[in-house]
């Protein structure tokens, strides 16, 4: 920019020069951050980035369900006895589509139970068995005194009870709105075996059922 100053101008045309001058240079020294200088780095009054959300989470805790038991890795072995192929020649047409079982463990208070679910129809990829049409098979473990607190039998319409099996058992027949429950719970030491046998409400009597759920029982 050129400026043209006659020499019939004042003083005051200088000190006009002067400040124009002046901002051109403090306009220079407030640019752009220098090379040194980050534009990404905050200032003394910037506050720290924020962590992440992970960033405060802890090794976590293992697993538990809605009635505090804690959820135990389930073993291969665990779903293994009774075998799918004895079940078969014990229940006969009922068992004809009998799925390989799925496993559950968890504990709480002393106990351990493994349950291992039975599919009586194919079950779709990424779904699980549907209760009311499965055979379950749940082993609960433990000292004397925690199997005393079992309150035996459990979950069970007119319990009968049955020998020849175990030290205690009791058979039940139970009608739900969607299903028959056929169920035996056995008592052998320090172990309880729940074994039911569920099918749809519309699904035929099983003859010999209770019989059947003893062999179960006794299966290797």
């Amino acid at each position: 920019m050129t400026f043209s100053i006659s020499s019939n101008h004042n003083g005051t045309s200088w000190r006009f020069l002067l400040l124009v001058a002046g901002s051109l240079v403090l306009s220079a020294c407030t640019g752009a951050p220098g090379a040194g200088q980050s534009a990404a780095s905050g200032g003394a009054g910037s506050p720290p980035p924020s962590p992440t959300g992970t960033s405060a989470v802890g090794p976590g805790t293992e697993p538990t369900t809605h009635d505090g038991r804690t959820v135990l890795p389930v073993r291969p072995e665990d779903c293994s006895s009774p075998g799918a192929a004895g079940i078969k020649g014990v229940l006969g047409p009922v068992a004809d589509q009998l799925q390989a079982p799925s496993g559950q463990s968890a504990t709480k208070d002393g106990l351990v139970d493994v349950s291992c679910t039975f599919g009586l129809a194919p079950i779709p990829a990424g779904q699980a068995a549907d209760p009311g049409n499965a055979l379950l098979i749940t082993t609960t473990a433990g000292d004397e005194s925690a199997l005393k607190r079992l309150q035996l039998p459990r979950l069970m319409m007119a319990p009968e009870q049955v020998s020849g099996v175990g030290s205690r058992a009791w058979y039940s027949l139970n009608r739900l709105s969607g299903s028959t429950e056929y169920v035996l719970e056995v008592v052998d030491g320090a172990k309880v075996t729940r074994i039911s046998l569920a099918v749809p409400s519309a699904a035929a009597p099983i003859d010999g059922i209770r019989q059947k759920l003893i062999a179960i029982a006794t299966l290797p």
